[in-house]
This record gives structure tokens, sequence and C-alpha cells, in this order.
């Protein structure tokens, strides 16, 4: 191998690790977000379901259930 061909070895590999250690920690902070987000939805199921409880206690409407599941109403 001549000096210039390891030299251009070197660059592109310096290039590799500069995108790795980028995608790394794009992938990092993306997991971070999707964790925060699934908090966030357990938590607003949770009170969901709380308030279904409540309003079926209190022989409000009957308890929310999930709109995808029911037929319309043209059927």
């Amino acid at each position: 191998m001549t000096d210039a061909s390891v030299s251009e070895l070197s660059k592109r590999l310096v290039e590799l690790e500069v995108r790795y250690t980028h995608q790394q920690d794009t992938i990092e902070q993306l997991s971070d977000a999707l964790y925060a987000q699934q908090r966030e939805i357990d938590a607003l199921k949770a009170k969901l379901g709380n308030i279904d409880k409540r309003m079926a206690e209190s022989g409000g409407v009957e308890p929310v259930t999930d709109p995808s599941i029911e037929r319309p109403p043209h059927y």
C-alpha cells in the first residue's frame, strides 16, 4: 500500500467513526423520546380507566368502549 492509499483509508475510517457517533446520538435521543411518550400514554390510559370507573359507579353513562370495535350506526 502506498502512503496515499493509507491516508485515504484513514480519512474514510475517521468519516465512518464520525457518522457512527452521530447515529448513536440520534438513536439515543429517539429512544428517550419514545420512552417519554410511552410513559405519557400509560398515564393517560390510567386516567381514562379511572374516569370510566367513576362514571360507571355513579350510574352515569356507560364506560367508554374502544370505538374501533363498535359498528357504525349505519350498519
